[in-house]
């Protein structure tokens, strides 16, 4: 058994100090075997929506989500009313709900009530995403309480530059059989792996459903939910030249295989090598963030999918965010 990463910190800095511990760990979790940075589809399948998630903000917002669901279940619109008082958990400085019909109405708003009431279809990011149709989407899925997350990128009124939010939307179905969309989200929410499987396995079925042309058009294009939270869609062959790479638009074709990270690895060989006996596979690799000087940990996750006569390899990448004990 791996001792948790709590317990180790607490052994460790006791002995050799704080950092190296943090340093110690570091290498250690960068090193473990790929099934700590993964769960098979039964594990997911029999794991509560929140469990699903690794960052504090993530697991508290699926279950306040949930919690204000349950309420809307039994009481439908009555519930507006404990989600408008100010101070409440329904809205603080932190979170605040919203409620759309399926047909795209606002019902529900407590930050902007002038939209309360106006049909918001047409609504669209700064990408162009038509954000409330998506949110809508939620409902055309199976189950009375279907879920999933919308990404978009908004204007904050505080900040000079628009900020990615990422909303959890659930659906749910008032007393009266009414079909509510519910949801509440955060500004700079940290990408989670769950985000990235679930929207590489989305682009992997658009491959199989529509063929190359019309996905790779979908996957270039800011305004579907391939373009989530800095992430985007990226499609190699199995030689690892590019054939859809969001970040060099221009230099598409371009041998990845040969790319070799700060430490000397070669993650798209590695990619290719486990996709060669599996149809999925996570690989990570060190790299800077943008800006910064020192290497950060990067996550790849891919699916192997076959069009035609031929494999290929969809897959997105992120930076994991810092975990605390490896900060200051």
């Amino acid at each position: 058994m791996i001792a948790s990463a709590s317990s180790l910190t607490i052994n460790l800095s006791s002995r050799i100090g704080l950092k190296k511990a943090a340093i110690f760990l570091f290498l250690v979790t960068f090193f473990l075997p790929d099934y700590v940075f993964d769960a098979s589809a039964a594990q997911r399948a029999s794991q509560h929506e929140s469990e699903l998630y690794l960052y504090e903000d993530t697991k508290q917002l699926v279950a306040l989500v949930d919690e204000a669901a349950g309420l809307m279940e039994k009481s439908g619109t009555a519930a507006f009313r404990e989600f408008g008082e100010k101070g409440s958990k329904w809205f603080d400085d932190k979170h605040y709900f919203f409620v759309y019909d399926v047909s795209g109405r606002c019902l529900f708003h407590p930050v902007e009530p002038e939209l309360i009431g106006r049909d918001l279809m047409a609504l669209k990011d700064m990408n162009g995403k038509p954000v409330i149709r998506m949110i809508t989407d939620v409902a055309k899925k199976p189950g009375n309480r279907a879920s999933g997350w919308v990404f978009y990128l908004w204007e904050e009124g505080t900040q000079i530059s628009p900020l990615w939010k990422g909303s959890y939307i659930r659906k749910v179905i008032g007393p009266d059989g009414k079909i509510f969309l519910l949801g509440s989200g955060l500004y700079s929410i940290k990408i989670e792996k769950e985000f990235v499987r679930e929207r590489v396995d989305e682009a992997a079925e658009l491959l199989l459903s529509k063929g190359r042309n019309a996905a790779f058009e979908e996957f270039r294009n800011p305004a579907t939910q391939f373009y989530f939270l800095y992430a985007y869609i990226f499609v190699l062959r199995m030689d690892g030249h590019s054939l859809v790479d969001p970040a060099y638009p221009t230099h598409t074709g371009r041998d990845l295989s040969k790319f070799r990270d700060v430490i000397g690895r070669y993650p798209v060989r590695e990619l290719i090598e486990k996709l060669k006996n599996a149809d999925s596979a996570w690989v990570q690799y060190m790299w800077p963030k943008p800006g910064a000087s020192l290497p950060s940990r990067k996550l790849v996750y891919a699916r192997k999918v076959k069009v035609g006569d031929e494999f290929l390899i969809v897959g997105s990448e992120f930076f994991l965010a810092t975990p605390i004990w490896m900060r200051g």
